[in-house]
């Protein structure tokens, strides 16, 4: 299986879904995963998915502190969470906690870009949601590293004119080559979040000028189960959000398989230090034999719906 060592995920201004997104891909991911919660907005993951149960004391502001002392790589997995109960594959690196503590975090993002390379050496792969990413013009995007050294940078749109609307003209800011072969060397690729309302996949991505990984399923009742922690009902593990989540992940496989292949790159090296070491608890041995993960974790006890 290709090791797909880092996946951004990113919208444009009034595009919501990344964040639901990000989760069911890290939930459904195949191989140890790293969910790296990226946005500037702040945090949403701890309020909705863990429903405000887990202390908002790990994640990138500790991080970034540790990074000031010069002790990023050691402190990196000790600011990690577990994101599903008894499953040492997965897990979250919260965010910061509001929109205003953004600048304590601007000098860590390519330290950061760096280590989340370097974990493909140890087979993690990683998922950052980057939520609302700049246009990378005359407004500063302290991100950029991030958005340079992922293999395949989502940008997720919904299916409505308003929501492409606003999403071309991200990719336009980014870049101006749409042609049939430049959608297969950029890192850009779309990902539709409820299509057929009305306009399809495949008409986006056309739209936009990149290619596709496919879409997500329009499951609203489903999805509050990942936004705000709903219970999960005995249908979640074959609702269509998770069962449309496989498709996408098989395509982001082997569209990072062939970009690779152009560029005939192996594996990467971080352009500095060694990468953080696996967290103290090891990593599963043997992710092929594993169950894919279809539910979520839970707080109060009840374990996995």
């Amino acid at each position: 299986m290709i090791r797909v060592a880092l996946v951004a995920l990113a919208n444009a201004k009034g595009s919501p879904g990344t964040t639901t997104a990000a989760l069911v891909l890290a939930l459904q991911w195949p191989r140890p995963v790293l969910l790296v919660e990226a946005d500037l907005a702040g945090s949403s993951i701890l309020a909705g998915y863990f429903r405000g149960q887990l202390p908002h004391d790990r994640g990138l502001q500790p991080l970034a502190i540790a990074h000031s002392h010069g002790d990023l790589e050691a402190s990196f997995w000790e600011q990690t969470i577990p994101l599903v109960r008894n499953d040492p594959d997965k897990k979250l690196l919260p965010g910061i906690v509001s929109p205003h503590t953004a600048p304590a975090v601007a000098n860590l993002w390519g330290p950061l870009a760096n280590q989340l390379v370097a974990l493909e050496r140890g087979g993690i792969d990683v998922l950052v949601d980057l939520g609302r990413l700049g246009t990378g013009g005359a407004v500063r995007e302290d991100r950029e590293p991030i958005v340079r050294l992922a293999d395949q940078v989502l940008i997720t749109t919904g299916s409505r004119l308003p929501d492409i609307a606003v999403t071309r003209e991200l990719v336009k800011s980014r870049t101006s080559v749409v042609d049939a072969a430049a959608r297969e060397l950029t890192n850009l690729t779309a990902l539709t979040v409820g299509p057929g309302r009305p306009y399809d996949a495949n008409e986006i991505a056309r739209t936009l000028g990149l290619g596709t990984v496919g879409s997500l399923a329009w499951d609203p009742v489903n999805a509050e189960v990942l936004s705000v922690g709903a219970p999960a009902g005995r249908r979640y593990s074959t609702s269509p959000l998770v069962r449309s989540a496989g498709p996408v992940i098989s395509r982001l496989q082997d569209r990072t398989e062939r970009r690779r292949a152009r560029f005939s790159t192996g594996p990467r090296e971080p352009s500095r230090g060694t990468g953080p070491r696996r967290p103290p608890e090891q990593w599963g041995a043997d992710a092929g034999s594993r169950t894919v993960q279809t539910g979520p974790w839970r707080g109060d006890g009840r374990g996995e719906a």
